[in-house]
């Protein structure tokens, strides 16, 4: 496929093409339904709308319906024209749909909508593009995204399936409407969710552990077009064929014999709960699936390469894209909804140096150098240590010993011998029970672990309990005498222990006297866990984090960032002997739709911290929203290959957004498959001389300052910090020591 490409300069291939509107202008109209329907009653509502379907076709030509509003290219002047009138067979109740003209929406110029007024219209071609997916024979499985389930592929050695399919969406952004086609990939187990309980059951699971196991799982039922559910539970006092959704309905089984034509073959299974628009829906077991990769093997650089398949490549990614651009454009099926489709777009690329490293006054490194063990630019001696083992690892613990000691004369650290303790098996009791006999004033102990299961009771015992510096390795014979290991693990505890490894030049408009903050909120478990990192420019070591718990699915941080940063404020004023005149703010894992909000709620914590401060006291602010989860790709494609750009690459303008300063940079490598960009969108910036180019460069080499890599990673250090932080509080499950807030004790 040609690709249109901009006159001058280096570019790059992307995912996206602009759509260009044969219409002028899209008409909204407000929806009433006589008598009222609550809100809650989405599937009621969505019954009655559907029922009316063709009197709504008649009147607006094509349509669409979101919440109570219908979109339409056609005008109708009458007010509120009765579009049909319905009965509800249950209730007897006869409903009148009615449409009253709302406003007009222009599709020729963006640049004067704010946030609401571009949300409301991607939402409106968002479903017109759903509209169109649906005559393309794909399966949608979750908004935005679509299947052929002809196509899944065994995953070797895992009881899963993949299934290559595409992420379409429809942004407004500077330039106009852009339709983003990416590849994605799904899994669903091959054993059905009956199988499933079955095999925990032969494992000894009880019910209870059973519900546990599936909770929070997402299942898919294939009978019913890929409809993807959350599990809330699992209900052993149900069956199909006892449970009834009203009185006088048939039992669950004939009601999807009848639906979904399936057949049920086990009449005494239990039934999954799960919850949709706020109404609780039983299902049956034999006919879901679990979907998604467990943890463990998306950990496992190998496991996630063949689950991916060869489809993650940057050839055959960049091919399935411009397949299904052409698919559409052949088959102008966007033309019906006003949208005519042009060529993939090539983006003007820019590319930052790779910036020098510092081990101290007058010497510098390259990153690569990383990778070879230089020496650490500020060393702690190991004078004082506890080293934790089982008694089964006795020769794997003497012989990482003596492979630290080894590694440790190239970094610049003394190992002295540690205090040796030695368990039969080491649990949390144990380990209570020999802290208190252990000599006091020892810098930080070392537990080297049997199995995954004793890190987190380790852990809450030595950091929550007690405040403890612990360091945590796993036994593998193999990588005991590993010298590259062991030097991992000296460069994580002299970090700890606040001993910077190295540190990197900041552009000029970045004063020395700057702290940089990390916020992110991790949602993987039973609850939300706000990460809160910051520290003094680019020493590391010289930090303040902390966690808190809120309520499960909250990004929004509330009114406990005030006491976070007014102690940060605190620590850094204690640890250099100012208070920052300049504050440099990450902030991730917050959608479009909520920057408002963070400006709102968010930003006002800050200046109130400050306010707490000292009389005067008015530090510049710079706040900068960091997004790692989107979908724009941007390639090497050269007509001959297609590769990764390399890193250091920026796309500053033609797909950015409008009115605001913002960006996509890649900053680091991937092993497996095509990088994804991250996007930077300057939220607030109070220092004039910081700007955009200035932020780039900062983003670029605050990205080789994550102490737990040995090259550049994908987001700014203290994104990853602050993600870590977050991630480390959820796993171990109890609040943050604070002895340890101004240590990175969990790298």
């Amino acid at each position: 496929m040609l690709l249109k490409s901009p006159s001058g300069g280096r570019t790059l291939s992307s995912n996206m093409c602009q759509l260009r509107a044969v219409v002028e202008k899209v008409f909204k109209y407000n929806l009433t339904i006589t008598p009222a329907v609550g809100d809650s009653l989405t599937k009621l509502k969505h019954q009655i709308v559907k029922g009316a379907a063709g009197a709504l076709t008649k009147l607006l030509g094509n349509y669409v319906h979101s919440g109570n509003q219908i979109y339409s290219f056609r005008f109708v002047k009458e007010t509120k024209p009765v579009i049909s009138t319905l009965s509800d067979p249950k209730t007897k109740t006869a409903y009148e749909v009615s449409v009253e003209f709302c406003k007009e929406i222009c599709l020729r110029d963006f640049s004067g909508f704010n946030m609401e007024q571009t949300q409301e219209l991607e939402t409106v071609f968002n479903i017109f593009l759903r509209k169109v997916m649906e005559g393309q024979k794909l399966l949608a499985l979750q908004r935005n995204r679509y299947f052929n389930l002809a196509e899944a592929r065994s995953v070797v050695g895992e009881n899963l399936n993949s299934v290559t399919g595409y992420f379409l969406s429809i942004s407004a952004i500077k330039e106009g409407l852009y339709l983003t086609i990416d590849t994605i990939n799904e899994f669903f187990r091959k054993t059905n969710c009956l199988e499933e309980i079955q095999e925990k059951r032969k494992q000894g699971l009880d019910e209870r552990g059973i519900a546990t196991f599936f909770r929070g799982k997402r299942v898919s039922l294939l009978g019913a077009k890929g409809k993807t559910l959350r599990v809330q539970g699992v209900n052993f006092a149900l069956t199909p064929v006892t449970f009834r959704t009203q009185p006088g309905d048939v039992p669950l089984a004939k009601s999807w014999e009848e639906k979904y034509h399936v057949k049920l073959t086990f009449p005494g299974q239990p039934l999954l709960k799960a919850k949709k628009d706020g109404e609780m829906l039983y299902l049956m077991p034999e006919f879901c699936y679990i979907t998604g990769a467990e943890d463990e093997m998306r950990r496992s650089g190998k496991s996630m390469a063949d689950m991916m398949g060869p489809g993650a490549e940057p050839p055959e990614k960049s091919s399935k894209i411009a397949g299904m651009f052409e698919r559409l454009k052949r088959g102008n099926v966007l033309e019906q909804y006003g949208l005519v489709m042009s060529e993939q777009e090539r983006v003007l690329m820019q590319f930052l140096p790779q910036p020098q490293l510092s081990l101290g006054p007058g010497k510098t490194i390259t990153p690569a150098a990383l990778s070879r063990g230089v020496r650490i630019m500020t060393p702690i001696n190991f004078d004082r240590w506890l080293f934790l083992y089982d008694s089964r690892n006795y020769a794997n613990a003497g012989a990482l010993y003596d492979t630290m000691v080894k590694a440790s004369a190239s970094l610049g650290v003394k190992i002295k011998e540690p205090n040796w303790i030695e368990f039969e098996r080491m649990g949390p009791e144990a380990v209570e029970d020999r802290l208190k006999s252990a000599k006091p004033g020892f810098q930080f102990a070392f537990a080297l672990l049997s199995d995954r299961r004793q890190y987190k009771k380790v852990k809450q015992v030595l950091d929550v309990a007690h405040g403890v510096v612990s360091q945590c390795a796993f036994a593998n014979p193999k990588r005991m005498h590993d010298v590259v290991f062991a030097s991992g693990i000296i460069r994580q505890i002299n970090a700890k222990l606040g001993g910077d490894l190295y540190s990197v030049d900041l552009p000029g408009e970045i004063p020395k006297n700057t702290m940089f903050v990390g916020i992110d909120v991790c949602h993987c478990r039973r609850n939300s866990v706000v990460g809160f990192y910051a520290n003094c420019y680019t020493n590391l070591a010289h930090c303040y984090c902390e966690t808190a718990v809120q309520r499960k699915g909250q990004e929004l941080v509330s009114s406990i960032l005030v006491p976070f940063y007014a102690s940060a404020l605190k620590s850094y004023l204690k640890q250099q002997g100012t208070l920052p005149e300049y504050i440099f703010i990450f902030r991730d894992g917050v959608g479009r739709g909520q920057r408002e909000q963070i400006l709102t709620y968010e930003l006002p914590q800050v200046k109130e911290a400050v306010s707490h401060m000292r009389a005067g006291y008015s530090p510049a602010v710079t706040l900068l929203i960091v997004n790692k989860r989107i979908h724009q790709r941007f390639l090497n494609d050269t007509g001959a290959t297609v590769t990764n750009p390399e890193p250091g690459t920026i796309i500053d303008s033609g797909v950015t957004e409008a009115g605001c300063e913002n960006f996509f940079m890649i900053s680091a490598r991937t092993r497996v498959g095509t990088i994804r960009p991250t996007h930077y969108y300057v939220a607030h910036n109070e220092r004039k001389e910081v700007t955009k180019e200035v932020i780039q460069k900062v983003c670029y080499a605050m990205s080789f300052m994550y102490y737990n890599s040995t090259s550049s990673i994908k987001v700014p250090a203290h994104i990853a910090l602050a993600d870590k932080k977050a991630y480390y509080g959820s796993v171990i499950e109890g609040a943050s020591n604070k002895k340890l807030a101004n240590t990175q004790s969990f790298l």
